[in-house]
């Protein structure tokens, strides 16, 4: 029996009737170089996906809520764990192109998932015709809820998938407890009791730290004219997103990627991505008439593991954050990405008011965290934040195989915030790095367009740094 943490439940709190805030990633894998009838032994591999996750604790465990949110909700045993309940198999509708593929994993990431049992499941899509070269290729979609792991535990989790035979052996598997699956309720309500207190001084610790560090951005804030201070336009991204969802992703070249870092020394990848990410919206805004003189300002997810809490395995979240403007009012690709390094330093400084929240939710008891996200999803106010979410998480930098199958390439569906309908996920898998686009229809209605603003982004910027070398 394990409590979750405070930043766990934010991703439980958050959830609403139409909007669900579960992550599904796809793993696709190719067809065989002969052509047979099949691709995959589908029984097979569920069998080596039950022996690799039953290494988790997520596996067979459920969450229990307390009630009036007393405190936080609890992992406990599910005692009618029925492991085959949480796969299925299903053909891909013909002609198993990408749209076929793209349209049932929006359908699936679209539907809730059954919170009194463990909160994952997998769907293998036989018939894909799009994962490579080969035809009979298949999927793996994977959901996964957030308050149960974040972006970084789900590729330390592809990695344990993908762990040899004789390295699994090695890792035990964790018993369940006796008590497992029964609160005793006298002991609940006095953790309730120590949580609340210990709650209260972390959080007074906390408000007068961050009172510390944004003070002097305070200052300069009221220093600055009215007219000059950095706000959040209005887009049509900060919109109601529930609903079904729409999604689509490309891929670079990881390499040529890393090379545009040269356009600004200190540029990091991820500054790189943003840069990208902000020319295909100028692109993008601009042919929609919708272009104005105000940046968009995007939200950025940050690992906070350190490597103490490494030790603690892939489950949960450990996130901190900051919110920077990614200059979308800037045309030149050099000078936008020099905009954006500045303000991606000083957004990690630690100064930032989005890590600073995120730091008091972590404070927060659990009737007070339960009552702020009705009050976020009931005001949209992560809207008046930000703009966008663009999130970027190294994934495995060599191939890897399932069950024997090479992995052909990853994406992935991370969830939409209330007033928040864009999200840019750019995981990277064996030397390519991929743009997710998850929005919907209502929002991105051309999300095609968008992808090709996104390549043309990443081309220019490419010429930018031919025009460099050439001067």
């Amino acid at each position: 029996m394990e409590q979750i943490k405070p930043q766990d439940a934010q991703f439980l709190y958050t959830e609403t009737d139409d909007n669900f805030n579960h992550i599904t990633v796809l793993l696709n894998f190719g067809g065989p170089a002969d052509d047979s009838e099949s691709a995959v032994d589908c029984d097979a591999m569920i069998k080596f996906l039950k022996q690799k996750l039953e290494q988790h604790s997520m596996y067979s465990q459920r969450l229990v809520r307390l009630p009036a949110e007393l405190d936080y909700p609890y992992w406990v045993n599910d005692e009618d764990f029925d492991p085959d309940a949480h796969f299925k198999v299903l053909p891909l509708a013909a002609p198993g192109n990408w749209h076929a593929l793209r349209e049932a994993a929006c359908y699936l990431h679209s539907q809730p998932m059954d919170m009194e049992c463990p909160l994952w499941d997998v769907t293998i899509f036989t018939g894909v015709h799009c994962n490579g070269a080969n035809k009979n290729g298949f999927t793996i979609a994977m959901r996964l809820h957030h308050v149960a792991i974040d972006g970084v535990g789900m590729v330390k989790l592809l990695a344990s998938l993908a762990m040899p035979a004789t390295a699994l052996d090695a890792v035990p598997v964790a018993e369940p407890s006796e008590q497992g699956s029964v609160l005793s309720w006298s002991n609940v309500a006095g953790r309730a009791v120590a949580n609340r207190l210990r709650q209260s001084i972390d959080l007074g610790g906390t408000l007068l730290k961050g009172t510390k560090l944004i003070a002097p951005s305070a200052l300069r804030y009221l220093n600055t004219k009215p007219s000059e201070r950095q706000r959040v336009p209005a887009s049509r991204f900060n919109t109601g997103v529930g609903g079904d969802k729409i999604f689509d992703v490309i891929n670079v070249d990881l390499k040529v990627l890393s090379a545009l870092r040269r356009l600004h020394p200190g540029a990091t990848v991820n500054d790189v991505v943003l840069s990208i990410c902000s020319g295909a919206l100028r692109r993008y805004l601009d042919k929609h008439g919708e272009l104005n003189s105000q940046s968009l300002v995007a939200w950025v997810p940050i690992n906070a593991r350190t490597a103490e809490s490494e030790k603690g395995g892939d489950t949960g979240n450990n996130l901190s954050a900051f919110t920077a403007p990614i200059y979308t009012n800037i045309a030149d690709p050099a000078a936008r990405l020099d905009k954006i390094v500045t303000a991606t330093q000083n957004g990690k400084s630690g100064k930032s008011g989005a890590g600073l929240l995120l730091n008091i939710t972590k404070c927060l008891s659990a009737p007070e965290q339960y009552l702020f996200a009705r009050a976020i999803n009931a005001t949209s106010a992560a809207s008046s934040t930000c703009n966008l979410f663009v999130s970027n998480v190294p994934g495995p930098a060599q191939p890897i195989s399932l069950a024997g199958y090479p992995l052909e390439s990853t994406s992935g569906l991370p969830p939409l915030g209330e007033g928040m309908g864009l999200f840019i996920a750019t995981p990277s898998y064996n030397g390519k790095l991929y743009f997710n686009v998850i929005s919907t229809a209502a929002i991105l209605p051309d999300i095609e367009f968008f992808m090709e603003c996104l390549q043309e982004s990443f081309i220019e910027m490419q010429a930018s740094l031919a025009d460099l070398g050439s001067s």
